[in-house]
């Protein structure tokens, strides 16, 4: 879910007060011109003057604070390797993510494509989750709260966009959504109200902490899938009321 704040920056950049406000460029955006023979040092420009106005949220375009950043909801389902599990979250709270640095933007805007990679030095989640399946072939399930803490995280991010037109005006629409991310260290604890102060509860909270490692490593790809998926929708949902002139003046 870390990944989850690279698009909450993208839907950010290019936001606009309004559609009928088309000439109009709120002070949280710094236009780039797709003829910029540099365009990418300006988009990365961009992205980090917009990184105080994200702390607020951004109302006029219904961009939520990043920090706290609230999710409603993710779902998780891995069914490979040792840790086969469907892992549901709900009432997630992250916090730290307007210390994004962004390091790195590579940007293709005739065909608009763009990667962006970003580092994130430290990362609160706290939330409810229930977790069934099995686990090196053990049966488990859990249901209660949990809280995570991840330090010196790298993430990237690869959009896949194309140019629609509503009402002659032009805007841009996500296809598709890549992400990855790398995580220095990691700490987790739960309070499984299942398990609640039998050795099974405690003996998960060591598992989790013990094997971190490999826990992120199996799980990540599931998780990035269901991570995408989730923000592509609410991006294309922000991009709509964004015209291209307005981030784009050459567009």
């Amino acid at each position: 879910m870390l990944r989850n704040f690279i698009f909450v920056f993208v839907a950010s950049f290019i936001s606009t007060s309004a559609v009928e406000e088309v000439s109009k460029t709120p002070e949280y955006i710094l236009p780039c011109r797709k003829s910029d023979p540099d365009i990418n040092t300006c988009l990365i420009k961009t992205f980090n003057h917009l990184r105080p106005y994200l702390v607020s949220g951004l109302n006029d375009i219904d961009v939520p604070t990043i920090d706290p950043l609230f999710i409603s909801k993710i779902n998780i389902e891995n069914g490979n390797g040792p840790f086969r599990v469907r892992a549901f979250f709900n009432n997630v709270t992250t916090r730290g993510a307007s210390n994004y640095t962004i390091h790195n933007i590579k940007a293709d805007l005739d065909k608009y494509i763009l990667d962006l990679a970003f580092k994130i030095p430290h990362v609160d989640i706290k939330g409810k989750y229930e977790i069934g399946g099995s686990v090196l072939l053990f049966p488990i399930r859990s249901k209660g709260d949990f809280w995570a803490v991840f330090t010196d995280v790298d993430a990237t991010a690869k959009i896949y966009g194309k140019e629609v037109t509503k009402e002659n005006v032009r805007y841009m629409h996500i296809d598709k959504l890549l992400v990855d991310f790398q995580i220095g260290k990691s700490k987790f604890k739960i309070k499984d109200v299942i398990n609640l102060g039998n050795i099974i509860g405690e003996a998960i909270n060591q598992f989790l902490n013990n094997n971190s490692d490999e826990i992120i490593t199996e799980m990540k790809p599931a998780a990035s899938i269901s991570i995408a998926r989730h923000f592509k929708t609410f991006l294309n949902g922000a991009f709509t009321k964004i015209p291209l002139k307005v981030w784009l003046p050459d567009a």
